[in-house]
């Protein structure tokens, strides 16, 4: 389980520990804990908007591109489905590996209080980040498994041996994960 580290003053609570003062008492008791599918997969819900937004972005960029080279013929790009679905899983995997590989958590993770940790509780280096980024991209219903598995680990964790933790400090102090 992960251990918060305080540093007491005169005043009061400061520093890594000012943090679980914001955290509900009902949720302090689940610090450390995998974490279950509706986190999960809220958090993942959450991702897809982000890679919405990335992907809706690079299309705007694209097409504000194309018409400063010519307005008088621009019209906005059509897109083929195929370069959508491979521009989209590249974006994807990128964005997982990058996170996971500096902070340990995406945007969703971070909105509810998770971490992706390896087995021994430390953030996961760039290899097994990407391999695991690729896995979720190609087998995203291998996240479901969670709700089956009596250890909250779905098919991604089974097999990048990794774990999905609440965590709602702003460093991760690398404790295994509990099995709770």
């Amino acid at each position: 389980m992960v251990r918060p580290r305080a540093a007491l003053t005169a005043g009061g609570v400061t520093g890594e520990a000012a943090w679980l003062s914001s955290v509900p008492e009902e949720a302090r008791a689940y610090q450390g804990h995998r974490a279950g599918v509706v986190s999960r997969v809220l958090a993942a819900a959450i991702d897809l908007v982000v890679l919405f937004v990335l992907l809706g972005g690079a299309y705007f960029g694209l097409a504000g591109l194309l018409f400063v080279i010519d307005p008088v013929s621009f019209r906005f790009p059509a897109i083929p489905r195929a370069v959508i679905l491979i521009a989209g899983g590249l974006v994807l995997v990128g964005y997982l590996t990058e996170c996971w590989t500096t902070t340990g958590r995406t945007v969703g993770d971070r909105v509810l209080g998770l971490r992706v940790v390896d087995n021994r509780g430390r953030k996961l280096k760039h290899g097994r980040a990407a391999l695991r980024a690729l896995f979720c991209a190609v087998f995203p219903i291998g996240l479901l498994w969670t709700a089956c598995s009596a250890d909250r680990r779905s098919v991604q964790d089974l097999v990048m041996r990794t774990a999905v933790i609440y965590d709602w400090g702003p460093h991760h102090h690398g404790d295994a994960p509990s099995r709770r």
